[in-house]
Formats: C-alpha cells, sequence, structure tokens
C-alpha cells in the first residue's frame, strides 16, 4: 500500500477568543480526515473525498515540483481543516480571506524572521562578496539559533505542549499503520514518537540546504538584493530540502542515517509522548483517511 504522507493539525487555536477543538488531521494522497476531541469526551470524525494534487497532474510528482505542490497542498487542506474545527467549537466562520490573509501574514512573519534576519546579522559581521561560504555559514547557524530558541520558547505555552503531544500521537500511529499492526491504542503507544518524514525534519533540511544554495548566489554589495535574493531562491531550496527528506526516509545508507538523526534531534524540540486519550483522536483520525467506516 502507497505510504501515506501525513500532517497534523492538532490544535488548540485561538479564533475569535477562545480555543478551537483539540484534534489530528491525516492526509492521504487520495483524501484528508480530521478527528476532534468534543467537549463532552466523543470523538467527531470526519472525511473529505480529495485527491492531492500530485494525483491530479502528472507534472507535480515530477522531482523537485513535487516538494513544492505537496506542501502547498498540505498547507491548504491544514488551513481548511483548522477552520473546520473551529466550526465544530462552536466558532463564528472564519471568512476564507481573513484565513488566507493569516496564512500570508504568517508566510512573511516566517521569511523575516527565519530568511532575511539571519542574512542582515551574517552581514554585519562577515563580508558576504569576499566570503560567502563563510557568510552563509553564519546565516545558517543564526537560523539554527533563532529556530531552535523560538520552538523552545512557544513550548513553553501549554496550549503548544498539547500541541507537541499530538505531534507525537500523530507519528505513533502513523508508525503503526506503516508496520501493518492493529490500530489500538496499546500498539500505537508503543511506537517511537520521531519519524522521518516529519515537517520539523524537513525544516532542519531547509537549513543545511539553504547554505549550499545561498553560497552560490553571488553576493554584491547592495544590501536589499542580496537578502531578496534569498527570498527569491527560497522555493528552490524548499524543493532540495523535499528531495532530501523523500530520499533519507526510504533509505538506511550511512548518509540517510546521519540526516535521519539530524532530523530526530529537531524533532525533540516539536514531539512529545502524547497520552492514550491523544492516541485514540489519531488512531480515528487515521482511520477515517484509510477508508474504514466514519461515524461522526
Amino acid at each position: 500500500m502507497e505510504r501515506m504522507w501525513s500532517l497534523l493539525l492538532a490544535k488548540q487555536v485561538a479564533l475569535g477568543g477562545s480555543a478551537a477543538l483539540e484534534g489530528v488531521m491525516m492526509k492521504a494522497p487520495w483524501a484528508w480526515a480530521l478527528a476532534v476531541r468534543l467537549p463532552d469526551g466523543q470523538i467527531h470524525v470526519e472525511r473529505h473525498e480529495e485527491p492531492a494534487l500530485s494525483q491530479r497532474y502528472p507534472w507535480a510528482k515530477l522531482p523537485l515540483i513535487r516538494g513544492v505542490v505537496a506542501l502547498w497542498d498540505a498547507l491548504s487542506v491544514s488551513y481548511r481543516a483548522l477552520a473546520r474545527s473551529a466550526e465544530l467549537a462552536g466558532e463564528e466562520e472564519v471568512p476564507k480571506g481573513a484565513l488566507w490573509g493569516t496564512v500570508a501574514f504568517s508566510l512573511l512573519l516566517g521569511i523575516a524572521l527565519f530568511i532575511v534576519l539571519p542574512g542582515f546579522l551574517s552581514g554585519l559581521l562577515v563580508d558576504a562578496a569576499r566570503f560567502p561560504v563563510l557568510y552563509n555559514l553564519l546565516a545558517g547557524l543564526l537560523k539554527v539559533g533563532i529556530l531552535v530558541g523560538y520552538l523552545r520558547f512557544i513550548g513553553r505555552l501549554p496550549e503548544i505542549k498539547r500541541f507537541f503531544m499530538y505531534h507525537g500521537a500523530e507519528h505513533k500511529a502513523i508508525h503503526a499503520f506503516e508496520k501493518g499492526l492493529p490500530l489500538t491504542v496499546e500498539n500505537v503507544m508503543a511506537q517511537p514518537r520521531f519519524h522521518p518524514r516529519c515537517g520539523t525534519t524537513f525544516l532542519a533540511f531547509v537549513i543545511v540546504v539553504s547554505i549550499l544554495v545561498y553560497s552560490l548566489i553571488p553576493a554584491p554589495e547592495v544590501l536589499w538584493w542580496r537578502l531578496l535574493a534569498r527570498v527569491l531562491f527560497l522555493p528552490v531550496v524548499a524543493a532540495l530540502a523535499f528531495e532530501l527528506l523523500y530520499f533519507s526516509a526510504r533509505h538506511n545508507d550511512p548518509v540517510s542515517l546521519v540526516l535521519r538523526e539530524l532530523g530526530f534531534r529537531f524533532q525533540a524540540l516539536t514531539v512529545a509522548e502524547p497520552t492514550p486519550e491523544m492516541a485514540e483522536v489519531a488512531i480515528r483520525s487515521t482511520k477515517a483517511v484509510l477508508g474504514e467506516r466514519v461515524v461522526a
């Protein structure tokens, strides 16, 4: 059976002043499913038949292109699932424009914080035109520092702690599925919480690839163009990082094992041990996306 590329949407996200329901969204190439824990303790499950872009357009499976397509596909579905979670929590419907406005703002903030800022700070210490490799290496180290600091800071928030626990539940459920085990709470809880296809590993690979790619870009004296070039080449970096993730998750050669271990180190910041109740939610979402009977 084709492996399921999944995405967690756990969430206690403030929409309209109160928290959305906690839940897990699983995405497969053929559909996506959402399971949320209702206030009365019951689990609401729903499945949405929606083939991924890679299933609808053959060109979307091409190397390098498939990474950008998969990221866009996952982002689109995840925010719709988040909006649905808010609806189930009794929130007012979020206008589509406002939702995508939030997405755009988040992307711009991420670019500014993790792309532009490290490049700017690195330029204050190293002459980018004379020492491009050193400049990009320092920028990469600054990215790591900013990312780790950011994740450690938000990880102290109670809502985010539970988010990270649901993240672990999602990983455990995927491991059990891929091993062909019955999806029971006992089997799921016994699985490792780290997974080689995690989005956190992807972020780690983005940093590694960015050091290499940006070192090949001419670094003129004009600061604004040097920083803009880093933004313009971000799709290339993301595409290569995805291919690195795709390769390392499927091989056991020494290089892949080292890359996988690097990803696991980063996952330690965003993946926590879940409770059995969280594992139950992840199981229901997994079963739904696999096509088993859904009971809302």
